[in-house]
């Protein structure tokens, strides 16, 4: 569509009879038709450039800044919207000019983000990053009221086209719904929620539980490399199978948090925020100790190492290690799980207050996951 043309008028046919000045007005002029939105004030026609639309003489300064101001952020919106590929109406210009002073969604993005920080976990705040930057290049530059269905369906088929799996694609799902909440909550924005009953339903991934058997994580175990880090990798996996500890409980692990008088790890953990208390094997306290010589209490025992990057030194080492397998660090606590339950007749209490489950619910995905287990249940099934 064409662009629209947005200049400032006077209503010389609303002159004040008194005074004789008129109402100062954003005039916007759209498929052939046009809108007139006052600006609150008011002028004699002997101080307007009609041509300029601006206000002339002296004592005008302020006045003609407020008018710049309203026709630049109408003019941002309507191309943004163009842009986009928006087929602008005269409501769409309404619901911009009664909905929120800040009209840029990044800039909302933002100030939402800068509240949540404090409060969430450093993989958290990875996702957050990530749809931001997967936001910017489905579309550089959006403005609050271009959120409905139809923008986040086209972001959904836009993300579709990344290939990152359903499981990605429901993460960015989740954290902008969450985004528009918490704008509204903070009186950021006000943004109508697209995310809902009848409205865009975020579909819930089938989860395809992947773990190791035990002769895989005996495979890793044997790997060496000359890089530190991919050592240090293998290392923190192979005590997320060992323990169950997530990635982000991983990363933040702290000497203080071993006890080898107890024999126990005892930390909060960053996503649910609970604390969990894991009791130590030989394999756990040997594999901690060459870490932790000579570090003081408040220093973490692996060196910093983001999530993605983690999981892409995993995939090598895998590969290295003949396992055809989508290897990332949480399929150490899956491997944990499932070798408890299905290898050592844990029961599932035990097993889910080993993992820091609240709800025992999710710890049943690990019953009965491994396909040889149940081959064994079945081969002994008879009937007569």
């Amino acid at each position: 569509m064409r662009k629209p043309i947005i200049k400032a008028i006077i209503r010389t046919d609303k002159t004040d009879k008194k005074t004789g000045e008129c109402p100062i007005c954003i005039q916007i002029r759209m498929n052939g038709d046009k809108k007139r939105i006052s600006i609150g004030e008011k002028i004699h026609p002997s101080h307007w450039d009609t041509d300029a639309g601006r206000a002339i003489g002296k004592g005008y300064g302020n006045l003609n800044k407020m008018i710049d101001k309203r026709k630049s952020d109408l003019e941002e919106f309507c191309t943004d919207s163009i842009i986009a590929g928006y087929q602008l109406s005269f409501s769409d210009i309404d619901k911009f000019l009664n909905g929120t002073k800040n009209s840029n969604f990044y800039d909302v993005f933002d100030s939402v983000m800068e509240i949540k920080k404090p409060k969430i976990c450093d993989d958290t705040k990875y996702k957050y990053a990530t749809l931001r930057s997967r936001l910017k290049a489905f579309q550089p530059r959006i403005s609050t009221s271009n959120i409905d269905v139809a923008f986040i369906t086209r972001f959904d088929n836009y993300l579709k086209g990344l290939n990152i799996g359903d499981g990605g694609i429901y993460n960015h799902h989740k954290c902008l719904k969450c985004i528009i909440n918490e704008a509204n909550r903070y009186k950021k924005a006000k943004i109508e929620q697209p995310y809902g009953k009848d409205m865009f339903t975020i579909k819930t991934p089938k989860h395809k539980t992947v773990f190791l058997d035990e002769d895989e994580v005996v495979k890793f175990k044997g790997f060496k490399s000359d890089s530190i880090l991919a050592n240090t990798v293998r290392d923190m996996f192979l005590l997320s199978c060992y323990s169950g500890l997530r990635y982000s409980d991983l990363f933040s692990l702290k000497v203080s948090d071993i006890d080898f008088n107890k024999g126990i790890i005892s930390k909060k953990m960053l996503k649910t925020k609970h604390n969990i208390d894991i009791p130590m094997n030989s394999q756990i306290k040997t594999l901690l100790l060459k870490y932790m010589v000579s570090q003081k209490s408040n220093t973490k025992i692996f060196r910093e190492v983001s999530n993605q990057v983690g999981n892409s030194i995993l995939k090598e080492i895998a590969k290295e290690c003949k396992i055809n397998k989508n290897i990332t660090f949480h399929v150490g606590r899956h491997t944990f799980a499932s070798y408890l339950v299905n290898n050592c007749n844990i029961s599932l209490p035990i097993v889910s207050k080993l993992l820091g489950h609240v709800n025992i619910a999710n710890t049943l995905i690990y019953t009965n996951s491994n396909i040889n287990n149940l081959k064994s249940v079945m081969s002994n099934v008879r009937f007569g």
